[in-house]
């Protein structure tokens, strides 16, 4: 006999005053072997983070399924510092605040790894009593250094989990237009740190007040179908020295960032069969060491604002069978194609760059300058305007090794 996980609806679990529209309660009513949760086509509001666990599927019905977040408060400076141990939080506005909201703490100084994000649990006037959701232990928060806080969050929060499965929905931001300065990676749509055994299927997400699908760490995702459009950072960012990815057969597109970002230590990715395309940075971007030995192949990358393909510093990857059509819109003929430099034992072939605008921005094709040793850049196609000084035809010239 088969097993057969629980399943259990996320319908049956809303309330009035679920920060979740009760989609965490069902998980947290699962057994401690996991099950699923599934999602009935409807829209779910969220005013913090849904944690999931170990051996736990979230499944939808399709676009159908939505996950939309309440309406942003406005960006609140703190009244007093926060240290590492307060668990009060002062704020000199708690306009639309309630108990039960999720805030991340950020400040001049400390950001990113060392944002802090809380549950507010009760909430007398200005001051907030919280509980820490996530922080960087020693953190402080100084109102010298203009902290504030914020009711940026992540819908789907994976910390440290194995086997987790996202299916099948989407996650509506409600943020049409983005301030680039005011947000943070750590509030991703869908965030994972150092989680294993991760599947993100089908979902759609839009409109999202920081990036998009961003896996951190861990090893063994696998990235498939998704639509990542208009959210404030890249809209796929592999990062922080994840092993053993897949990103296939996703799009993104209008996003500030890149369509698809190489964050620090991502090894044996495959970047495969996606579309990037109209974002505000590359189509693919930062792929540098220590990112090292991964695929980045067939993709497109059209009408991007910076290059199609940025390798700065790569070293061990295979460019191969990639269209890169039309980008450099934010400055015409200042970013390329595919653009390397201090590259090393990469293999780039069998690419094409085209511009076939009627006003032409992508000049470039491939273009590596300042090999730090030996890579194999063949067979790719250029067709250009204007080609540039190291184009040599269909082939590109390489400035030799600096010794």
């Amino acid at each position: 006999m088969s097993f057969r996980p629980p399943v259990l609806n996320a319908q049956d679990f809303a309330a009035k005053d679920s920060a979740t529209a009760g989609i965490q309660e069902a998980i947290d009513a699962l057994p401690r072997s996991g099950g699923i949760v599934r999602l009935p086509a409807g829209v779910y509001r969220l005013r913090r983070s849904i944690e999931l666990r170990s051996h736990v599927t979230l499944r939808g019905e399709g676009p159908s399924t939505v996950l939309t977040r309440a309406a942003a408060v406005t960006i609140t400076p703190l009244a007093r510092s926060m240290a590492a141990r307060d668990r009060k939080l002062y704020l000199k506005s708690a306009r639309g605040l309630k108990a039960g909201d999720e805030l991340c703490l950020k400040s001049n100084i400390e950001g990113g790894w060392h944002s802090r994000h809380v549950i507010v649990t009760a909430l007398r006037g200005k001051t907030a009593e919280v509980r820490v959701l996530k922080d960087d232990r020693g953190r402080r928060y100084l109102t010298k250094d203009n902290a504030y806080a914020a009711n940026w969050f992540p819908a789907l929060w994976i910390l440290e989990k194995r086997d987790v499965t996202l299916s099948a929905f989407a996650i509506d931001g409600g943020v049409r237009k983005h301030d680039r300065a005011k947000t943070d990676f750590t509030v991703a749509a869908v965030h994972t740190r150092n989680s294993h055994h991760l599947r993100v299927l089908d979902l759609t997400v839009r409109d999202w007040p920081g990036d998009g699908i961003g896996i951190q760490g861990g090893e063994d995702a696998l990235v498939r179908g998704c639509l990542v459009e208009n959210t404030c950072g890249p809209g796929l960012h592999p990062g922080t020295s994840l092993m053993h990815s897949q990103w296939v057969e996703n799009t993104a597109k209008r996003c500030t960032g890149d369509g698809y970002y190489f964050c620090r230590g991502v090894r044996n990715a495959v970047c495969q069969g996606n579309l990037f395309h109209d974002n505000l940075a590359n189509g693919i971007g930062g792929l540098s060491d220590p990112d090292r030995f991964n695929i980045v192949a067939n993709n497109v990358c059209a009408y991007n604002g910076k290059h199609g393909i940025d390798a700065p510093e790569a070293l061990g990857n295979n460019i191969h069978g990639n269209l890169c059509r039309n980008n450099s819109q934010s400055e015409p003929g200042r970013y390329v194609g595919i653009y390397l430099d201090r590259h090393r034992e990469n293999i780039v072939r069998g690419n094409q760059c085209i511009d076939d605008q009627p006003r032409h921005t992508q000049l470039d094709g491939v273009v590596a300058v300042d090999p730090l040793g030996e890579n194999l850049i063949a067979d790719n196609t250029c067709i250009l305007a204007k080609p540039s000084a190291y184009a040599t035809g269909p082939e590109i010239r390489q400035k030799p090794p600096k010794k």
